[in-house]
């Protein structure tokens, strides 16, 4: 029987890698930022965080900024400590699964929303516990939004995600645990899985997938 697809597209938070949004408001809360779910959430979040995501401003500007939409006078190592605490970690499993993926011949790639200090940190943390160069070693392609200026659900992200790994959308599938990413894959023609917290990855993957 032939495959449904054989192009898996995976988001990283919240689908292949553990995160908790609420660690980094309890964080910022414990420096003197009581209201960051004013600025930030995994849904909306202001233009400030939209720039970081998209490679617009480096970590001074970002701590610059928070501390101008705060009040406050924090220091890069206070913002980058805070801001990071909602990395909760790579399940092994998860790991093992993308390589029996590549064994099994699916072309698998990558394309997140994410920042140079979640990078920097998830990379590092990859290195250290398992032993891995870079978290791209996993995938055919890894696409960073502050790397390529663009961030989900922009149709923009996606159709230069297909055109430029050559991609058949009638062949790959995207997966993503945020429903607002989902809906603008499938405005621009590729189809796509909501991930949700309640189904496993392997599970989502054997009902939708295989």
């Amino acid at each position: 029987m032939p495959q449904k697809y054989n192009a898996i597209i995976f988001d990283l938070g919240g689908v292949l890698y553990d995160i908790d949004t609420q660690r980094t408001k309890d964080a910022f809360a414990r420096i003197g930022l009581d209201d960051f779910n004013q600025f930030y959430t995994l849904e909306q979040q202001i233009h400030l965080f939209d720039s970081l995501e998209k490679g617009l401003i480096d970590e001074a500007a970002f701590v610059e900024g928070i501390n101008k939409i705060s009040g406050k006078a924090l220091n890069a190592e206070q913002v980058k400590q805070a801001w990071n605490a909602l990395l909760i970690g790579m399940p092994g499993e998860n790991i093992d699964l993308l390589k029996e993926l590549k064994n099994e011949d699916y072309a698998l790639y990558l394309l997140s929303n994410t920042n140079i200090y979640h990078y920097s940190a998830i990379q590092q943390e990859l290195k250290r516990n398992f032993g891995l160069n870079a978290l791209d070693d996993l995938f055919d392609k890894a696409y960073y939004s502050f790397q390529i200026g663009m961030r989900k659900p922009d149709a923009e992200i996606f159709q230069f995600v297909m055109k430029s790994s050559a991609l058949d959308p009638d062949k790959t599938v995207f997966i993503d645990d945020n429903e607002d990413n989902i809906k603008a894959s499938l405005s621009v023609g590729l189809p796509a899985i909501h991930k949700q917290k309640h189904i496993s990855l392997p599970e989502l993957l054997d009902r939708f997938v295989f």
